[in-house]
């Protein structure tokens, strides 16, 4: 691989400058989101997600930035979907 290889955008979405996520983003596949993305992802209030992703043990502080992990949110969401089923 070339060592000057550049994602374009990637220094942009590191500092937060993004108003739109990149076309490289793909939600549905991505395991770990930044916090301030997830309000793109899942169509919540950012409080609500921050409250969602605490309940589901899905935040991980990595050195100032907190990401949450996908998989653990969408669990913990599928969990009340099959519980309003089960109880409906």
């Amino acid at each position: 691989m070339d060592a000057d290889v550049k994602l374009e955008g990637a220094m942009d979405l590191c500092k937060g400058d993004f108003r739109k996520l990149p076309q490289c983003f793909n939600p549905g596949r991505e395991k770990y989101i930044r916090k301030v993305d997830a309000s793109m992802v899942y169509p919540l209030g950012r409080h609500i997600i921050d409250d969602i992703a605490k309940k589901a043990g899905a935040v991980v502080p990595i050195r100032g930035c907190v990401l949450y992990d996908t998989e653990l949110i969408n669990r913990y969401l599928d969990a009340f979907r099959e519980g309003t089923m089960l109880s409906g």
